[in-house]
């Protein structure tokens, strides 16, 4: 049972993958890293704690079950824009029970209106450890939470913004997180199934100090701070020795920022002998081939790369630092060195013409990544793309809740086009694997047919007269 004499802060993850159309495809199955870091930073500063996952689930009802047998002082859930909906249904759940709702993550820090809209009595912007328990403390002793630094609530009807609260100078001083919170067996079981290995995501540094015009922090921002080397290896330690973790996901939004740092962290990975595998995103400027080979000695099996398109106008657009040649670079190393490679591409930015879009395809073509992404660009509120076409969103919230696969705003051309250039990407693909298993001139030859029937019948019928915006935004 609860004790009477501590807050009580129930955690809740919205996320169901049976409702998520891309784990129908591939199992991409991480519990919420965010979460089990506040569970563990709330418990040790004496909360009594609890979480509701429900990404097996088949719906929202373990968390009226655990309102009701928990009886929470503070009820906090882990926002993303694929889970808007379901987080207003647990919203209705907690103002049903009389608990306060507490929303937290990058949708609701990016559009906090919204959720205080959709029923929750504050959003967290920015960093949450230390939000979550001063609000959960204030609610404990009955005194107010609106206003607190770190969140956004109403007062009278009237929106009231709290101070910024300070980051977090030092990361080493967070425990562990707590994975004990939620069934661990059954995430790594759904990766052995699949994979024959038992994979684990985790996060050593918080913030990105890169500005890509298009990408939003709402919640870390480009305050780049890491933890050391040394926790980096005690976390993984603990993984493998408790749960028998031998594959994992580096989730930061850029791996490896630090030269010094990664070489630091191979070092201890060398010595500790953990015999794990990896996975991480990286970005092409900053995987050199001497260290490329260094990963992969140590355990690096899978690199996401964000390529985002073959045509260097493009990338200068998009603010993205890096240039064509490094791609080209670090792609060959890749391929050398036998890691895979999974390319993020962009379709539809401000300012992209067809013969951009051929450029984005030749490069690919010519590399042949094993594995890929194609989206739609996205207009994230709280980005300068999204600053530069607000005036022309669509306004319709997109097919698919996952996005990237339908335009939002009014681009250089109509979505049409788009879907059809995230298909030839998949023809390419599947004519790339085959390159290996059949006959060279068949395979170039079917290559030769698609392009012409692009050129000639698609593009002409799709695009129509109308002429493309190439005026970059």
């Amino acid at each position: 049972m609860p004790d009477g004499g501590r807050p009580r802060v129930l955690l809740v993850d919205p996320y169901l993958a049976r409702e998520d159309p891309m784990e129908r495809k591939s199992v991409e199955l991480y519990p919420s890293l965010g979460l089990l870091q506040l569970g563990a930073y709330a418990r040790a500063e004496g909360c009594d704690v609890r979480m509701v996952d429900l990404t097996f689930e088949r719906d929202t009802a373990p968390v009226a079950a655990a309102v009701r047998a928990f009886r929470p002082t503070v009820l906090g859930v882990h926002t993303k824009t694929l889970t808007v909906a379901r987080s207003g249904e647990i919203a209705a759940i907690a103002r049903t029970a009389g608990v306060f709702s507490v929303a937290g993550g990058p949708d609701s820090a990016t559009r906090p209106e919204l959720y205080l809209d959709a029923g929750f009595d504050l959003v967290v912007t920015g960093e949450g450890e230390g939000t979550l328990v001063d609000v959960a403390r204030a609610r404990h002793r009955g005194e107010e939470a609106v206003g607190r630094p770190g969140t956004v609530g109403r007062r009278g009807g009237r929106t009231v913004r709290g101070h910024a609260r300070p980051f977090l100078p030092e990361l080493d001083s967070l425990p562990l997180p707590a994975w004990d919170l939620l069934d661990m067996d059954r995430y790594l079981g759904e990766w052995e199934k699949r994979t024959g290995e038992r994979r684990m995501a985790v996060l050593t540094s918080r913030g990105c100090p890169f500005d890509c015009s298009w990408c939003s922090k709402p919640t870390f921002g480009r305050n780049f701070r890491q933890q050391s080397p040394e926790r980096v290896i005690a976390e993984l330690r603990a993984l493998k020795e408790r749960y028998g973790v031998d594959y994992i996901r580096f989730c930061d939004d850029v791996f490896g920022i630090s030269r010094p740092w990664i070489e630091r962290l191979l070092d201890g990975l060398e010595r500790a002998d953990l015999r794990i595998q990896f996975e991480c995103l990286a970005r092409v400027d900053l995987l050199k081939p001497d260290l490329l080979h260094r990963l992969r000695a140590a355990g690096l099996a899978r690199v996401y790369v964000g390529v985002e398109s073959g045509s260097q106008k493009m990338l200068d657009l998009m603010n993205r630092g890096t240039r064509l040649a490094q791609v080209e670079r670090t792609a060959a190393a890749l391929r050398a060195e036998g890691i895979r490679q999974f390319w993020f591409l962009m379709l539809g930015y401000p300012g992209e013409t067809l013969e951009d879009i051929e450029a984005t395809l030749r490069l690919f073509r010519r590399f042949s990544p094993e594995e890929y992404s194609v989206s739609i660009a996205v207009p994230v509120p709280g980005t300068r793309f999204y600053d530069a076409v607000k005036e022309r969103l669509l306004g319709h919230p997109p097919k698919r809740s996952a996005g990237g696969t339908s335009l939002l705003y009014e681009a250089a051309y109509p979505e049409a086009l788009y879907r059809w250039e995230q298909a030839r990407f998949g023809l390419e693909a599947a004519l790339g694997k085959a390159r290996g298993r059949l006959d060279a001139e068949v395979v170039e030859r079917l290559g030769h047919v698609a392009d012409r029937f692009h050129e000639r019948v698609a593009t002409p019928l799709l695009v129509g007269r109308r002429p493309p915006r190439a005026k970059a935004e």
